[in-house]
């Protein structure tokens, strides 16, 4: 009896340990291996190695005051039609003091704004060489599939805009292994100006 209650104990802290919400260290950490290609933006103000069987597109912002360039690379639809997706996008000063600080600042009262987000973690990170901070958040939907991002938010190496760094994937049972992924292609992410 003794035996099965160990047994039982043992497979329940299995269980609810796997069903802990991943945080964004878990993922940075998380093993996973892919093939990947090298991305240099066409005017080479940055490069960033991608997974190599994903389509990558360079944005057009001409319509857009905030971002002034971008590229988007999303995966293959998966078995149940879920896509993750990576953004780069090189974005004008949202807040007016133009310092890395504020504009986080301002991107997480705009989160909180939104009813059908909700923040995982935030914060200051070593995540890439330079300064940087990050935003986790999910939906709130409670959907399977539903969206979990990080954002990783620099400051221009030759000007006073901003990079951020975006990282969404589907919450499927591929989550861990997608957005650990994702971050590996992230940290590669260079200014080249």
């Amino acid at each position: 009896m003794t035996k099965r209650i160990f047994i039982f104990t043992i497979f329940s802290i299995l269980i609810s340990c796997s069903e802990k919400q991943f945080l964004f260290e878990n993922y940075t950490n998380y093993p996973v291996k892919f093939a990947k290609k090298n991305f240099v933006y066409p005017n080479n103000e940055f490069e960033i190695f991608l997974p190599l069987n994903w389509e990558s597109k360079i944005e057009n912002y001409e319509d857009n005051d905030e971002i002034i360039l971008g590229i988007d690379a999303i995966s293959k639809p998966d078995k149940e039609n879920f896509i993750n997706a990576i953004s780069i996008q090189k974005m004008n000063p949202s807040s007016s003091k133009k310092d890395l600080k504020s504009e986080y600042d301002y991107l997480i009262e705009k989160l909180k704004q939104k009813d059908s987000f909700e923040i995982i973690a935030s914060g200051k990170t070593d995540f890439l060489k330079n300064e940087a901070y990050f935003i986790h958040s999910k939906s709130n939907s409670g959907n399977y599939g539903e969206l979990e991002m990080i954002t990783i938010i620099i400051k221009s190496g030759s000007d006073n805009n901003y990079f951020y760094l975006n990282a969404g994937a589907s919450r499927t049972k591929d989550l861990n292994k997608n957005m650990s992924m994702m971050l590996n292609c992230l940290k590669t992410f260079k200014q080249k100006k």
